[in-house]
């Protein structure tokens, strides 16, 4: 919930070689555009191009990689611009050429109950604000206790906890997991518009990592992230070096320069990333399965990582991993091709 709000391939991803993410993020990308339509926006990103970072070959390199792995897209292609001509008076004046590309801007929120209605009208039950008071496994079912009395059972349980994957394995389910994971804080900073122009701005930081200035609310700018390795995912909250971190990111390029009273608000998200021992930029944002059918109980499926854009193709293949203890489902997949119900 705490995310940029954006639906994208991951620009930056290709620097890792991450080529398959990246492919699959923009083909999730075309149809999230399809399927949530009303609550989508094509918004065009401006790169501006600084000698004293990457080359401006290499970011042409990069976006006609994207382009290409974008496919035939309704989606626009890549182009070089002078800035000052397109978007005048925001950034400063030496920076003047750029590289404009696009990605999608969505409402999270509206999302996940959009999905949450059709997931609904499709005969799901959806139990919300209801606290799971202990767990049994069975070799054929799970039998799961609730806050409310309620006893339910259940085939199949899929931990997608999040950041508190392994707290809901470990503590919850009694089950400890294999994987070690890294815990990461990604903050953002809101401050009153910015600039007229419906267009955002990917600022390259002198750590090589990526800024979004992006139009938010109409009234305001969003301006993230960051990456900070946590140890718990209760409580996230801004820190001060990270609010002087964006400040002084978006300061090198905009011409209104920002202080700490312009933050109108703030906001925190973990995400979860699979401890592979690289450092935190390096480390991929692509989701991992861990399937536990030990001693031939009924299954657990713990799901690590992933990310906004690719949520529905984690759940699609989330299925398939346990296609062995489901019915046999002779449909061919429709999630890709129907519009999400709307109240």
């Amino acid at each position: 919930s705490w995310s940029s709000k954006l639906i994208h391939g991951g620009l930056r991803y290709l620097e890792n070689y991450e080529f398959k993410l990246v492919r699959e993020s923009l083909r999730e990308r075309e149809i999230i555009n399809y399927i949530a339509s009303s609550i989508t926006k094509q918004l065009p990103f401006v790169i501006p191009h600084t000698k004293q970072l990457r080359p401006a070959w290499l970011i042409k390199c990069g976006l006609f990689i994207y382009d290409y792995l974008g496919g035939n897209s309704v989606i626009p292609k890549s182009k070089t611009i002078n800035i000052n001509q397109e978007f005048p008076n925001i950034l400063k004046d030496f920076f003047v050429k750029g590289f404009l590309y696009y990605d999608l801007q969505v409402d999270d929120k509206k999302l996940t109950k959009f999905n949450a209605f059709d997931a609904s009208k499709n005969n799901a039950l959806i139990l919300k604000k209801t606290k799971i008071i202990n767990i049994e496994r069975f070799r054929e079912y799970w039998k799961i206790y609730l806050a409310n009395n309620k006893v339910i059972t259940s085939k199949i349980i899929i931990n997608a906890s999040g950041p508190w994957v392994n707290e809901v394995s470990n503590d919850i389910l009694r089950i400890p997991s294999n994987k070690s994971i890294k815990l990461v804080k990604g903050s953002h900073i809101i401050v009153n518009k910015l600039y007229e122009d419906e267009v955002a701005f990917t600022l390259q930081n002198k750590d090589k990592r990526i800024i979004f200035v992006i139009p938010y609310k109409d009234k305001y700018s969003l301006i993230g992230t960051t990456e900070v390795i946590v140890k718990s995912p209760n409580n996230s909250q801004i820190d001060q070096a990270e609010i002087q971190y964006l400040l002084n990111a978006v300061n090198y390029y905009l011409k209104k320069q920002l202080k700490q009273q312009d933050i109108v608000d703030t906001y925190s998200g973990i995400r979860t990333l699979v401890d592979n021992f690289k450092e935190v930029s390096k480390i991929s944002r692509d989701y991992t399965f861990d399937l536990n059918t030990q001693n031939q109980l009924s299954p657990l499926l713990n799901i690590y990582g992933g990310k906004l854009t690719t949520y529905r193709k984690l759940s699609e293949r989330a299925l398939n991993e346990l296609k062995d203890f489901l019915p046999k489902n002779k449909s061919k997949t429709w999630t890709d091709k129907t519009k999400l119900k709307t109240f």
